[in-house]
C-alpha cells in the first residue's frame, strides 16, 4: 500500500493544480484539485464553472457534492455522504482512496479500448463492442454524458412546448371573448338602428322634428 500511496503522490505532481501542493488532506479538502485533475483527462465531463475555491466546510461540502453527483458517478465511482464529510474535513488516509480509484479510472482510460468499457453508436442506437472491434469507440463515461445532455435539452424542449400550448390556449380564449364582444356589439348597433327601439325612435324622433323645423 506505501508503494501504491507513493505512486500516487508522484502521479499527482504531475499535474498542474492552482493549489499549492503540501499537505494531500487538507489541499484536496476541497474538491477543486481533484476537478482539475480530472479536467485533463475528461475535458468534456469537467465543467469548471461549476467549482470555485471553497474554505468553509460547508461549501467544500457543496463542491464535493457537485462533483460526485456530475463526475465521479459517470466514472462508478460512488461516495457515500458519510465518505464525501471525511473527505471536506480532511480526514487522513481517505483522499489517498479516492485518488487511487480516479487514478484507476485514468489508466484505464489511457490504456485503450481493451481495458475500458465503451459503446460505439449506430444510425440505429447505441451498442456495446467486443473487444477488438475495428470501431470508432467512445468510453462510455462520454457516452453517459451525452445521453445526460440530451435528457436535458429534451425536458428544456418539453417545458418550451408546454408553454408555447399554453399561450396559444391563452390567445385561443382572448380571440373567442373578441368574436363574442363583437357580435355583442354588432347586435347593439343593429337594435339602435330599429325605429321600432326605444335608440331608434329616439333617433326618428329628433330626425322628424329637425325636418318640421325647417318645413316652417
Amino acid at each position: 500500500m506505501d508503494c501504491d500511496y507513493e505512486e500516487l503522490y508522484k502521479w499527482i505532481e504531475e499535474h498542474t493544480i492552482t493549489r499549492p501542493k503540501r499537505n494531500i488532506n487538507r489541499d484536496f479538502s476541497d474538491a477543486l484539485p481533484l476537478c482539475e485533475i480530472l479536467k485533463h483527462h475528461f475535458p468534456k465531463l469537467v465543467e469548471m464553472h461549476n467549482y470555485s475555491p471553497k474554505n468553509s466546510h460547508a461549501q467544500k461540502l457543496i463542491n464535493w457534492e457537485t462533483l460526485n453527483s456530475k463526475v465521479l458517478k459517470k466514472l462508478k465511482i460512488h461516495l457515500t455522504k458519510k465518505r464525501i464529510e471525511a473527505l471536506a474535513k480532511g480526514e487522513p488516509g481517505i483522499i489517498e482512496k479516492v485518488l487511487l480509484e480516479v487514478k484507476k479510472k485514468i489508466e484505464m482510460k489511457s490504456a485503450g479500448d481493451d481495458n475500458c468499457e465503451v459503446i460505439y453508436l449506430e444510425n440505429t442506437g447505441a451498442s456495446k463492442l467486443q473487444n477488438g472491434a475495428n470501431k470508432k469507440m467512445i468510453p462510455m463515461a462520454v457516452f453517459e454524458k451525452m445521453q445526460s445532455d440530451l435528457a436535458e435539452k429534451t425536458e428544456a424542449v418539453e417545458i418550451l412546448k408546454n408553454k408555447v400550448n399554453h399561450l396559444e390556449n391563452l390567445l385561443n380564449i382572448k380571440e373567442e371573448k373578441i368574436k363574442d364582444l363583437s357580435v355583442q356589439l354588432q347586435t347593439i348597433v343593429n337594435q339602435s338602428l330599429r325605429p321600432d327601439s326605444a335608440q331608434g325612435s329616439k333617433f326618428f324622433g329628433f330626425f322628424q322634428s329637425n325636418e318640421s323645423i325647417k318645413n316652417e
